[in-house]
C-alpha cells in the first residue's frame, strides 16, 4: 500500500502524531539554518518601512503549542508579521527553510486554533524540507513509530490538550 494512502487510513490522533513527528525534523531543519547566523535575522516591511528582528524562536514555540494543543506563548499573534512579510516577500528564506516555517505554522494552525489545514499541506511542506528521494521514508518512519499508545487507528475521545 502506497505511503499516502497508509497515511489516511490512519485516525486522527495517529495522523497528528504523524504531522508533529514530521515537524519535529522540519524544526531541526530551522533550527541548523538559525544557527548558522552569527547577526540578527531582520527584514524590512515593505508597506511601512520599519525593520524587524525574525523571532528565532517562534517555530519551537509552535510546535510545543500544537503538541499541547493550546497557545502557550501567544503564538497567533507572534505569527502575523513574518507570515505577511514572508507572503510579502520582504523576508525571505532558503527554500527548504521556508518550507520548514510553513510547516509548522500549519500544525500549529490546525492543532491549536483549529483551522481547516489540509493533513496533506503539513506532510507536503513537511516532507519538502529534505530531499526527494527521501520523502516516502520518512513518511513511513513517521508513521510507523508513533508510540505504543497513540498507535491505534480510532478517533480521538477528548481534547488534544490532554495529550502530552
Amino acid at each position: 500500500m502506497a505511503p499516502w494512502q497508509r497515511f489516511l487510513q490512519l485516525g486522527a490522533d495517529h495522523r497528528r502524531q504523524v504531522h508533529l513527528s514530521l515537524c519535529e525534523d522540519a524544526l531541526a531543519t530551522w533550527s541548523g539554518y538559525i544557527q548558522g547566523k552569527r547577526a540578527r535575522l531582520r527584514y524590512r516591511d515593505s508597506v511601512v518601512g520599519m525593520r524587524h528582528n525574525v523571532d528565532t524562536v517562534l517555530p519551537a514555540d509552535a510546535l510545543h503549542s500544537a503538541r499541547a494543543g493550546v497557545d502557550l506563548a501567544d503564538i497567533d499573534n507572534r505569527y502575523l508579521e513574518p507570515i505577511a512579510a514572508l507572503q510579502d516577500d520582504d523576508l525571505t528564506f532558503p527554500v527548504p527553510v521556508e518550507f520548514a516555517y510553513y510547516a509548522i505554522y500549519n500544525c500549529f494552525r490546525k492543532y491549536v486554533l483549529r483551522d481547516d489545514v489540509p493533513d496533506w499541506l503539513i506532510i507536503n511542506q513537511a516532507l519538502s524540507v529534505h530531499d526527494d528521494s527521501e520523502a516516502v521514508s520518512r513518511l513511513m518512519h513517521a508513521i510507523d513509530n508513533i508510540p505504543p499508545a497513540t498507535n491505534g487507528n480510532t478517533e480521538d475521545a477528548g481534547p488534544m490538550s490532554q495529550h502530552p
